[in-house]
């Protein structure tokens, strides 16, 4: 794809456009379903003098032409063509004729591509906000759209069919939509306003996207020693699901103090933390260190602090509560030991 390209406004202008965005590595092949699968590569849709629509995908060097059914209309009457792939890595296309608003998408029960729409309305966006969150599983084909006034932008989501019309912002006066962008676990739809059409007037960002966490278990949790200096604030969080946190350990430093170190178990579960242990220094001090255990059915069965040869513990927390009546269930702590210093002293314990 060798060509001089002419670049204006969209929101003004009926020249030819060209429409990129993240797609599969294979059309059609979503692979294993990774995000690298369906969305490592870059690919770009052009309207060519010829009156077809054409797709591209970029190799190392070039593009390389992938070809495609032609949409049902006539590509020299289409306004505003935005391209983004979906989870079973087929090409999605949306485009305007005539200030009405169609999209092609793949349909795997007739294993072919169908049209959606016509809706009334101007200048229309897709993304694919697995773009967004790096997440594939949930994700989605976003279609947004101005209406035909200019007044109302509206969004239309693949999982609906894009069946229903969702109202996301009104104006007061009319805008230009021109493209969807991806920002780490936020989109932003850009454009301007028809009264300063070749300014930055309209930006429309979305709320952050949820950080999707797998469950898998820690089962270590490690702080290495330093060679030197002091141990700053160290915090190990496990929440929120059924993940077991079986050992967490700090090794000795050969100098310097511990500082503040936590270890939070909060999950309003039934998870487990076996160990929680704390090595000893050969010199220097324990400061804050504390366990945290609460809300469920779990076991601390063991919290040690092991004996600092010199120097003092400052402060030692471990908190385990919450037991009935005023929650439903008692937890058990099995042992909380702290060793005694050989010598020095315990400050707040």
């Amino acid at each position: 794809m060798k060509r001089t390209v002419l670049t204006t406004h969209r929101g003004k202008s009926y020249l030819p456009e060209i429409a990129l965005c993240l797609g599969p590595q294979i059309m059609g092949q979503p692979g294993s379903g990774t995000y690298a699968d369906l969305y490592g590569r870059v690919w770009a849709s052009t309207i060519e003098p010829d009156g077809l629509v054409h797709l591209w995908q970029a190799t190392a060097s070039d593009w390389q032409e992938v070809p495609i059914p032609q949409p049902p209309h006539d590509p020299r009457t289409m306004r505003h063509h935005s391209l983004a792939f979906d989870q079973s890595a087929r090409h999605v296309l949306a485009y305007e004729i005539a200030g009405q608003i169609y999209i092609r998408q793949w349909d795997a029960l007739t294993n072919q591509y169908v049209m959606r729409g016509p809706w009334p309305g101007v200048d229309p966006v897709v993304i694919a906000d697995a773009t967004v969150n790096y997440y594939v599983p949930d994700s989605d084909v976003l279609l947004f759209y101005l209406s035909s006034d200019r007044s109302k932008l509206y969004m239309r989501v693949q999982r609906e069919l894009y069946g229903t019309a969702h109202l996301i912002q009104s104006f007061p006066n009319p805008q230009i939509l021109d493209q969807a962008v991806s920002i780490p676990y936020q989109f932003e739809l850009l454009g301007s306003s028809v009264s300063a059409p070749n300014d930055l007037g309209l930006v429309v960002r979305s709320d952050l996207y949820p950080v999707y966490l797998p469950l898998d278990a820690l089962t270590t949790a490690s702080v290495a020693t330093p060679s030197a200096g002091n141990y700053y604030p160290v915090v190990v969080v496990r929440d929120l699901g059924t993940d077991a946190l079986s050992t967490a350990s700090f090794a000795v430093p050969s100098a310097g103090n511990y500082y503040p170190v936590v270890v939070v178990v909060r999950d309003l579960g039934t998870d487990a933390l076996s160990t929680a242990s704390f090595a000893v220094p050969s010199a220097g001090n324990y400061y804050p260190v504390v366990v945290v255990r609460d809300l469920g059915t779990d076991a601390l069965s063991t919290a040690s602090f092991a004996v600092p040869s010199a120097g003092n513990y400052y402060l030692v927390v471990v908190g385990h509560d919450l037991t009935q009546p005023r929650y439903n269930s008692p937890d058990t702590i099995t042992a909380a030991n702290i060793a005694v210093p050989s010598q020095g002293a315990y400050n707040v314990a």
